[in-house]
């Protein structure tokens, strides 16, 4: 039998270990909430695949594809950048869907989170059409996205709208989950 002030210690040592971990898992979610008004909410997959099966009947019907020599050209995978991805799910389903993809998170443990879904629970062809980028999504450019998802909320839409009119070509698809985007007022 160990000596209680053995036992003692190791109980301590266990309990500070797990208070340290969870501080550190739970810290950016903290942080994010003093520095942005953009909660983490997951959207949902069927959501994101019937959007994105949208914006792929539009294409074809705008028949944005040209013809080279008489023949049609093949058309390089659509790209789509996820603002705020979160845990990974909406690039995940892009990516499925055979899009490339790219999400932007600030969150460092959504990130790590986003990185290892894509890592172990992807199939190869997805994690080579999908990667995840740690960092602002204010900073990161998005000039040759095909289209681009927010779920942010009210107090940024307008910011966001700003950002789409300047860095997007015409014709880039945007989808926002729950809030409407001003997009015709920012781009004249």
């Amino acid at each position: 039998q160990e000596p209680p002030h053995k036992v003692n210690a190791l109980a301590m040592g266990l309990i500070g270990s797990s208070f340290v971990g969870v501080l550190m898992l739970t810290s950016p979610f903290v942080t994010m909430a003093l520095r942005s008004s953009l909660p983490y909410m997951s959207t949902p997959r069927r959501k994101v695949l019937g959007a994105l099966e949208e914006i792929a009947n539009r294409r074809a019907q705008s028949s944005r594809l040209h013809h080279v020599n008489g023949m049609r050209a093949v058309a390089a995978p659509l790209r789509f950048f996820d603002l705020g991805s979160g845990d990974g799910e909406t690039v995940l389903a892009a990516a499925s869907a055979g899009w490339r993809a790219t999400g932007i998170e600030l969150n460092s443990t959504l990130w790590a989170i986003s990185s290892i879904r894509r890592l172990s629970l992807s199939q190869p062809m997805v994690r080579r059409q999908c990667n995840f980028l740690w960092g602002d999504m204010w900073k990161e450019p998005i000039h040759d996205a095909d289209a681009v998802m927010i779920f942010g909320v009210t107090p940024l839409m307008g910011k966001i709208a700003e950002k789409i009119a300047s860095e997007c070509r015409p014709g880039t698809f945007v989808m926002s989950y729950r809030f409407h985007i001003p997009i015709n007022s920012t781009s004249g």
